[in-house]
């Protein structure tokens, strides 16, 4: 009896074995694999800068042969912080830049130290600013923007960085040849709407000289479409934002400068009205095909994949619906 019990326990013992090493080994060979890519794609610190909402923008070198298209992210690793742990963050550069641009949002402990390391090393105005190793590109939703001529980009908070890429990489595609003659981007694009849904006004700083370089490569073509929304005042019309939707509208109809995001893009206030956005899209592009490209909280994103739904069910423009993990 007993020496039956104990072979069952041998024999359970070897399969819950082969349960955990498989696993394991899996595991150490993902983490050996990216650092075996890491080291491939040496990149170092060109600028490093800290915006309000604890943001850090990083600029780095772009090692050769790194390719990708915008919309991807790649894995971030800070030795100093941890060897052990890598985060993902969507590139904000375009893949036509001689760089690589990353902004981190500080949402979690790593995040922090992160911040707070490069924080202090720019107070000290310190050279020697701590190490990053990064792995990829890695394909993500956004990068399907290619395959649509009309697209609807919406990102809230920090989730517009997939979006800045692709901004960028439309505008850079603005200016090559033959773009001004059709109004279309280099790779098809006929439209691209940007919604960009925040609530501090500070977080307008995180992407100010992108917007501004955008704004003024398409002035002519008219193919970029951005609008920024400040949920923290109330919506216009209402008698709390009266003076200051007064004050903002003269500052822009004199100087073409939005008062709020010191751009020329107008801000918004309050939250979009989602069914009227895509209302009066579905009437611009009668029977048109529309890319819809989402990043932010699960909530929003179940509501507007429901009013993609129903706004092909109702209308002859088809919305083709792509949520970016946040």
């Amino acid at each position: 009896m007993f020496m039956s019990l104990l072979s069952h326990t041998v024999s359970k013992c070897m399969q819950t074995w082969v349960y955990v090493v498989i696993p394991v080994m899996i595991y150490l060979g993902e983490r050996m694999f990216r650092m075996v890519r890491s080291m491939a794609y040496e990149s170092k610190i060109l600028d490093a800068m800290t915006y309000p909402g604890k943001v850090l923008s990083l600029k780095m070198t772009k090692p050769a042969g790194f390719r990708y298209q915008s919309g991807v992210y790649v894995f971030v690793q800070c030795p100093q912080v941890s060897k052990f742990e890598w985060h993902p963050f969507s590139l904000t550069s375009a893949p036509d830049d001689d760089h690589l641009s990353i902004h981190i949002r500080s949402l979690g402990d790593w995040s922090y130290h992160v911040y707070d390391m490069f924080h202090e090393a720019l107070r000290c105005s310190n050279l020697d600013l701590p190490k990053v190793s990064i792995d990829g590109p890695y394909g993500a939703a956004s990068q399907d923007h290619s395959k649509y001529e009309i697209i609807l980009l919406i990102g809230l908070g920090i989730g517009a960085t997939p979006f800045i890429s692709v901004l960028k990489d439309i505008a850079n595609g603005l200016d090559k040849e033959g773009c001004a003659a059709n109004h279309h981007s280099a790779n098809g694009l006929r439209k691209a709407y940007f919604y960009w849904v925040t609530r501090e006004q500070g977080s307008f700083e995180w992407f100010r000289d992108i917007m501004k370089e955008v704004s003024a490569r398409d002035s002519k073509q008219g193919v970029i479409e951005m609008y920024n929304y400040l949920t923290s005042v109330y919506q216009e019309g209402d008698k709390r934002s009266v003076l200051i939707s007064a004050i903002q509208a003269l500052h822009f109809a004199r100087h073409g400068i939005d008062i709020i995001s010191k751009t020329p893009v107008r801000t918004h206030f309050s939250r979009p009205n989602w069914p009227r956005v895509f209302h009066g899209l579905a009437r611009k592009h009668i029977g048109e095909r529309i890319g819809v490209f989402y990043c932010g909280p699960d909530d929003l994103g179940r509501q507007l994949e429901r009013l993609c739904h129903k706004m092909n069910m109702r209308t002859f423009t088809r919305f083709v619906f792509h949520k970016e993990h946040f």
